[in-house]
């Protein structure tokens, strides 16, 4: 079975609603990645997000880097990006906290990209799931 096919698949026996493309994604990503904020991402085919992390690379254009490896962009059901930066500043200070809300919303609206802000972070949709907001 192909990518294509297993990715069919799996959004019809889950019930997920595709609410981003590849070409979506492709123009999002090179931007969140400028974002100095952590991010983890859900895949349709993975009961778990990846681990936090700062960075975000994409090995090709169809693709994106996880945990395991790279994965396509069609398997992405969600990117959670943290708001608020944490700059140490040293052992005895606190570290310093640089809220990038404002920038992160304008992004995700001029991008047209399905999301929602909860708390200190943003979850981009590459799928939504029936009965979730």
């Amino acid at each position: 079975m192909d990518t294509r096919d297993k990715a069919i698949r799996i959004a019809e026996r889950e019930g997920l609603c595709s609410v981003s493309s590849n070409t979506k994604w492709q123009e999002l990503l090179p931007r969140l990645a400028e974002i100095p904020c952590k991010k983890r991402i859900k895949f349709i085919d993975s009961d778990e997000p990846t681990a936090w992390k700062r960075g975000m690379w994409q090995p090709h254009t169809n693709h994106i880097e996880a945990s395991c490896g790279p994965e396509e962009l069609k398997f992405v059901e969600w990117i959670e990006i943290r708001s608020v930066e944490k700059q140490k500043q040293g052992a005895m200070l606190p570290d310093k906290e640089i809220d990038h809300s404002d920038s992160i919303r304008q992004l995700l609206d001029a991008q047209g990209a399905v999301f929602k802000q909860t708390g200190e972070s943003f979850v981009i949709f590459g799928y939504t799931r029936p009965g979730r907001p």
